[in-house]
């Protein structure tokens, strides 16, 4: 018994010239796709890349303004450590000095820094998405200290705030026992840590920026030294 397999209309030959010519087209179509979505990948890297970075320099620049200021804080610090130590029953009144205060309030403040958002908008959106998969490994492992910086920078600055909250009083004059002399003591000190922590944290935000090839916007930093200077006075240095 014989099988007899149907025959293309115009042979086997052209047959298979018209099946390699369909595969031939899927290849480079497949091909096609595969470049176009390499093509989309290879800018996403790079405007996220971009994105990254410009957080990283506003990032530079609140660091930058911080060791400006230093020369400001930590004679404050000190001054009120040596009136915290006279013996007396009743307390002056000590306000931060400022060349200009832009902020009126009642209740002046005894000891001020700079409350500035660190930023990493772009750096989390990139982990929560597919981007960072197409990264370069080694320009992942340049950029994520950076973002542990400014997390550590964060909590470091909300800590701050929030115990100088704790010196309100001392605005104003009135009388003060023993014991609260050495419980604002204490809070002078926490405070003076955090400052020397604040600047430790920005000294490795600058050497990790650095390896990452990112370097701080000199025009921002001016900017933000000028306005600290006519707020806060000549005490506020310039940097490098």
């Amino acid at each position: 018994m014989h099988i007899h397999l149907p025959k293309p209309l115009h042979g086997w030959r052209e047959f298979a010239g018209e099946v390699g010519i369909i595969v031939i087209g899927v290849l480079i179509a497949l091909g096609a796709e595969q470049m176009v979505e390499n093509l989309h990948w290879r800018m996403e890297v790079r405007d996220t890349d971009q994105r990254v970075q410009r957080d990283v320099v506003a990032n530079l620049t609140n660091g930058e303004e911080r060791f400006a200021i230093d020369p400001c804080l930590r004679p404050r610090l000190i001054e009120l450590r040596d009136a915290l130590l006279v013996d007396r029953p009743t307390w002056p009144g000590s306000q931060a000095h400022f060349a200009s205060d832009v902020y009126k309030s009642e209740f002046p403040s005894v000891y001020r820094t700079p409350v500035r958002p660190w930023i990493e908008t772009s750096w989390h959106t990139a982990e929560n998405g597919e981007t960072l998969s197409h990264f370069d490994p080694a320009r992942v492992q340049q950029l994520a200290p950076l973002f542990d910086d400014v997390d550590a920078l964060r909590e470091a600055q909300a800590e701050e705030v929030k115990t100088s909250e704790d010196l309100g009083d001392l605005a104003f004059p009135g009388p003060i026992t023993a014991a609260e002399r050495r419980s604002h003591l204490k809070t002078v000190a926490k405070l003076d840590a955090l400052d020397s922590r604040i600047l430790y944290l920005v000294g490795i935000l600058r050497s990790d920026a650095r390896n990452a090839n990112i370097a701080p916007d000199p025009n921002s930093v001016q900017r933000a030294i000028t306005q600290q200077r006519a707020y806060r006075g000549p005490c506020v240095k310039s940097v490098s």
